[in-house]
């Protein structure tokens, strides 16, 4: 389950954080939610934007180390006479990590989590920026959106720290028991 959700990640995001804002959108509709008033909502807006440009550099930090990790990293030589298996026998879990295919789809990951998050924020302060009296109640949808859209991304880039921290434990756990 968790590897579909990677596979369609930004579009499951989406249809979270629109559900989650159209039931919102519908309580308020009933009367059983009721919208702050302009001052909160423009607030909580900027709250909103800052946490998503926030949280991307924190995202874009992470991105950077595995970027860094991965160009100090030696390449995975064989010798002559030596099989791939024997070769891979002697670098780290976490070297194999960084040439494999997973490290590029982590990268992509990270990636679009970063691109999710600026543009979150983008459209916080332009709606806060451009939004008329009129049209003030979009604030607070757009801050339920935005705050689940945060969440999601911040929630799937812990997934992908864990799976990295678990291999650095297993590859600890294997140097330990040789």
């Amino acid at each position: 389950m968790i590897d579909k959700y990677f596979t369609y990640a930004i579009l499951v995001d989406i249809f979270i954080a629109s559900l989650i804002t159209g039931i919102c959108c519908w309580l308020v509709a009933i009367c059983l939610l009721p919208i702050p008033n302009s001052d909160f909502l423009f607030s909580t807006t900027s709250d909103i934007a800052n946490v998503a440009f926030t949280s991307a550099g924190f995202v874009l930090t992470f991105l950077t180390l595995f970027v860094s990790f991965k160009a100090s990293a030696k390449p995975i030589k064989k010798k002559k006479k030596e099989t791939r298996e024997s070769a891979y026998k002697v670098v780290s879990l976490f070297e194999l990590f960084l040439h494999s295919e997973l490290y590029l789809e982590t990268i992509r990951h990270l990636k679009n989590g970063v691109k999710e998050l600026i543009l979150i924020a983008l459209l916080g302060y332009s709606l806060k920026l451009l939004i008329g009296s009129v049209f003030i109640d979009f604030l607070f949808y757009y801050d339920i959106f935005g705050l689940i859209i945060i969440s999601m991304t911040l929630w799937r880039s812990l997934l992908i720290l864990t799976g990295v921290l678990k291999i650095e434990k297993r590859e600890k756990e294997q140097t330990k028991s040789i």
